[in-house]
């Protein structure tokens, strides 16, 4: 699958490059977060099997009781006191479990938007044993375990791009953590979120050992607080020459997502494209006049007549209160935030 930078500069194309793309509707990209992230396949389920670096720790059986949303995603977006109020007011403790070959997989807690969400699972073996004994954790703490194949329906019916990580919250316990950041192409809507695991395992390809055998499926209801801010799109700004056009902005503590349409000139009887738009670097200016790089976030392109549709979006490596994001900005474009 092209990623979105790719698709971005291969916009040179004939009348029947253009069908091609038109068939294929949209090509999507995946950020990897701090080295410990993989590609998901962009379907209406998504699901995709998980594949990391390193192992777990041994300690002590977990206990299977609720934790406070704060403290699930702690380790997955920081743990300072802002960080913790917006996460215990926005996330929601989550009680779903089930258990297959001795391994439970427990749904921690759900934090979301208007596009993204992050869900963060405890898994432990119900023996008090840990997972496995062999700890090896990469340079990030990610953990080289996965699952022969998941897939999590939330109901939402067009494409997601994100990434999913097991990491060990703490190495006093025989639990370790899978968490998933996903972000969809339209508007996430409240409902029941579905959730198929299959076959726990350590280690990459056909050497993986097999931890676990079976198939863990849980139910809970998609539901959170949404703190979104849209921002006023309509303005003007060129991508490699051409006029292109922001439609929308839309940003939380917890992701980001921005929405332009570049104008290229082409219809299906058109020729070749003069020009090759690239992605357009974007960025969070934060109060303390701190830069954050989003350039690398997924996103997708498709054809609109003779213009492209074209979208960056993602959820962020920590949470962002609102009134420390002073603007951000879109090529050209910087839109100011704290005056919102």
């Amino acid at each position: 699958m092209k990623t979105y930078r790719e698709s971005m500069n291969e916009l040179r194309f004939s009348p029947q490059q253009k069908q091609e793309m038109i068939d294929q509707l949209m090509s999507q990209s995946v950020r990897p977060p701090r080295g410990r992230a993989i590609p998901l396949r962009r379907i209406c389920a998504l699901g995709a099997a998980a594949a990391l670096a390193g192992a777990l720790c041994l300690g002590a059986a977990a206990s299977g009781v609720l934790k406070p949303a704060a403290q699930a995603f702690g380790a997955v977006f920081g743990t300072a006191p802002a960080q913790t109020e917006i996460i215990d007011r926005i996330g929601r403790p989550l009680d779903a479990r089930a258990t297959v070959d001795g391994v439970t997989v427990q749904a921690d807690a759900i934090i979301g938007d208007t596009y993204s969400y992050a869900i963060v699972y405890s898994i432990y073996r119900e023996d008090g044993q840990p997972i496995t004994a062999d700890p090896d954790p990469n340079r990030d703490g990610a953990l080289a375990l996965r699952f022969g194949d998941w897939d999590t329906d939330v109901g939402h019916m067009g494409g997601m791009h994100g990434t999913a990580w097991f990491f060990d919250e703490d190495p006093a316990d025989n639990a370790v953590q899978f968490v998933q950041l996903l972000t969809a192409d339209a508007p996430l809507e409240p409902g029941t979120a579905t959730v198929h695991l299959t076959d726990l395992k350590q280690g990459i390809g056909e050497d993986a050992a097999l931890l676990a055998e079976g198939s863990w499926e849980l139910r809970f209801d998609f539901a959170f607080e949404d703190s979104s801010l849209e921002l006023p799109g309509g303005q003007s700004f060129t991508v490699n020459g051409a006029s292109a056009v922001l439609n929308s902005v839309a940003v939380s503590p917890l992701s980001l997502r921005i929405d332009y349409t570049v104008e290229t000139g082409l219809s299906s009887s058109s020729g070749t494209a003069d020009s090759t738009p690239t992605p357009q670097p974007v960025f969070l200016t934060l109060t303390d006049g701190s830069r954050i790089d989003l350039t690398g976030f997924g996103g997708g392109v498709r054809p609109e007549g003779d213009s492209l549709r074209c979208e960056l979006s993602g959820v962020f490596d920590q949470i962002f209160p609102l009134d420390t994001i002073e603007s951000i900005t879109i090529g050209e474009v910087t839109l100011p935030v704290n005056s919102q």
